[in-house]
């Protein structure tokens, strides 16, 4: 069942649909998977049971849904960054900055990656494959970032930590201060190899 999930193989193109996801992720961070009901997702979208479930059969297809729609825009705003700066050292910036714009906003209450996977991804592989795919995607979008800036593989591994514990610690403390360290840390580490520099690790 695992790999019959795709979080790029779900279609989301009305308005009632990004609506019901829009209220469904809410509700999910607001409290928890297994407390929301399909009534209670359906006063937030300001629709109705019946229309949720001519869409999305089960709770499991909401949070589906909910995921792909959550990981498809990280991939749009990922891409729109690539447009709007030619160095890839700032476009690997760009990431952080975005990163505190989510942090910012106050219905933000961390990762729904991070979310479905310790409330559900332990019973359900098919949710846990998700979260997979999309902390993979963003491992191969910063290593796609680090080669095209000439820095090496484990600077991306780096630079990967940084975001998910900055994700983490966002998600506890309620602030955008961690996006903010984050990006300067990874501002720093960069630095390090601005002219093809190397450093001995060696202990």
């Amino acid at each position: 069942m695992a790999s019959s999930l795709s979080l790029t193989s779900v279609v989301i193109d009305t308005d009632a649909e990004r609506a019901i996801l829009r209220a469904a992720d809410s509700l999910f961070t607001e409290h928890s998977i297994d407390w929301v009901t399909l009534d209670a997702i359906a006063d937030r979208a300001e629709s109705s049971v019946g229309e949720i479930t001519r869409r999305y059969a089960t709770k499991r297809e909401i949070l589906v849904a909910v995921l792909a729609y959550k990981h498809q825009g990280w991939v749009a705003r990922l891409e729109k960054n690539g447009t709007r700066v030619d160095d890839p050292r700032d476009e690997i910036l760009e990431v952080f900055s975005y990163m505190e714009e989510c942090f910012a906003d106050t219905t933000w209450r961390g990762c729904c990656f991070v979310n479905a996977y310790a409330e559900v991804g332990r019973e359900d592989e098919g949710i846990a494959a998700l979260a997979v795919q999309h902390f993979e995607e963003v491992e191969r979008h910063m290593s796609v970032l680090c080669a095209r800036a000439g820095l090496p593989d484990y600077v991306s591994d780096a630079l990967t930590i940084l975001i998910q514990g900055a994700r983490a610690e966002a998600g506890i403390h309620h602030t955008a201060k961690p996006a903010r360290s984050a990006r300067l840390a990874a501002a720093m580490l960069m630095s390090v190899y601005q002219n093809g520099e190397t450093v001995d690790d060696r202990f």
